[in-house]
């Protein structure tokens, strides 16, 4: 291969500068090679690291990798250069099945002793790399455009949890973006997910409009829930749950509400009553069982030190978030949540996410909050089969419909 690029001195370029253009030389790579060829390449430097035809390459990849911070470092620069060839592969469908190739070189990385301590280093980083946050997004965004994969031919309970992800596009922006995902990234994530809300929001639009009208033409039920338990589901999400009311009019009624509250104090008492009412409805223990305690003290507990002042957006939202760690999950690396698996075991799965949904309609700006608790359960199993967690499964696609019918803008109403 010829010199893509030469330079005078490595030693005085800056981190961007040598990180450029590793990143400009892997785009060349991408438009003037097949998959195959750039595999290879990204192999080369990144997997085997002994040798590289392109000294220029070659030596812009050793200088990074010793750098001071390199092993902290490193994993953001190696995540942009595959998102370099991520990212377009994703948009051409002949090329969908280059994105889990390439994800998979990293499971290739040798383990014996290198010959030299250049090898030794960059391989060391790209194993280092292969434990990050960065990488699980990755493999993730690799599940999601792969369309070739073993696992899709098999029942749905004998495949693994985070080979669904492709169904729950509510997941898609806390599973599939790190705190490093650049602007292209969000905008590419941002667009996968549209398009996947659109089409599954056009499927159970056709659904329902199918089992409305009747006929003999039969659509397909777009969800893993049987056909009643879909019917059920929609009835309560967007229909009349209190007198005339749906969810949607009862959050706006708080809202209304709360821009009157004299304090915080009695804002949260109110609060308690606006969340509990369908479940008390459903079954009057939850007034004052082990479930309704906790959730009032914790309620009662949250930023005390202002209970005496005036509700604030600060407020409000903070609160909001602590309420959905406290009904869903506590933590990221080692999750908490029996008391969420509990709810769901007592209460089912309607009720329970009809709770999480009075929150994001009292609040929409915890949305993508509950996204992410949700996100948290999912990445957690994510190696589990179905079966083992069919309250999992159960709740994701649940909570698909509750956020599609109720903030989805794909022009059909279920009301």
């Amino acid at each position: 291969m010829d010199s893509y690029e030469s330079w005078s001195s490595h030693q005085t370029a800056s981190n961007a500068d040598l990180e450029n253009r590793l990143y400009d030389f892997l785009r060349y790579c991408r438009q003037q090679q097949d998959a195959d060829q750039v595999l290879q390449h990204f192999h080369q430097l990144f997997i085997q690291a002994d040798y590289f035809p392109d000294e220029t390459i070659w030596d812009t990849l050793v200088e990074l990798a010793h750098r001071p911070h390199a092993e902290r470092e490193f994993k953001y620069t190696l995540n942009r250069c595959s998102y370099t060839l991520a990212n377009p592969w994703s948009t051409d469908p002949r090329s969908h099945w280059a994105v889990p190739a390439l994800v998979q070189l990293f499971e290739q990385i040798p383990t014996a002793p290198a010959s030299t301590a250049e090898t030794q280093t960059i391989r060391k980083l790209s194993r280092l790399f292969a434990q990050t946050d960065q990488y699980a997004a990755l493999r993730r965004f690799a599940n999601l455009i792969d369309d070739q994969s073993e696992d899709a031919v098999l029942p749905l309970d004998d495949q693994p949890v985070g080979k669904q992800l492709k169904r729950y596009p509510f997941l898609y922006d806390s599973s599939l973006l790190t705190k490093d995902s650049d602007q292209h990234q969000k905008s590419q994530v941002g667009k996968l997910r549209q398009e996947a809300e659109a089409k599954l929001g056009v499927q159970l639009a056709r659904y329902c409009d199918q089992q409305k009208r009747g006929g003999s033409k039969t659509v397909q039920n777009p969800t893993q829930l049987s056909s009643e338990e879909l019917s059920q589901a929609l009835d309560y999400y967007t229909g009349k749950v209190e007198g005339n009311r749906s969810h949607r009019d009862l959050a706006q009624m708080f809202q209304t509400y709360s821009k009157t509250v004299r304090s915080f104090r009695d804002f949260k008492e109110e609060f308690l009553e606006y969340l509990l009412s369908p479940l008390a409805d459903a079954d009057p223990r939850y007034v004052n069982n082990h479930f309704g305690r906790a959730l009032r003290q914790y309620l009662r507990d949250t930023l005390n030190d202002f209970d005496g002042q005036r509700l604030t957006e600060f407020i409000v939202i903070t609160t909001c978030q602590k309420l959905l760690n406290f009904l869903v999950v506590q933590g990221r690396q080692q999750p908490v949540f029996r008391r969420f698996w509990q709810l769901l075991n007592d209460a089912g799965h309607t009720l329970t996410v009809g709770l999480l949904l009075r929150v994001v309609l009292f609040c929409s700006a915890v949305k993508p909050w509950l996204e992410n608790r949700m996100t948290v359960l999912f990445n957690y199993h994510e190696k589990h089969m179905c079966k083992e967690v069919p309250w999992l499964v159960g709740t994701l696609e649940h909570m698909n419909i509750a956020l599609l019918t109720n903030f989805g803008k794909f022009g059909y109403s279920f009301t």
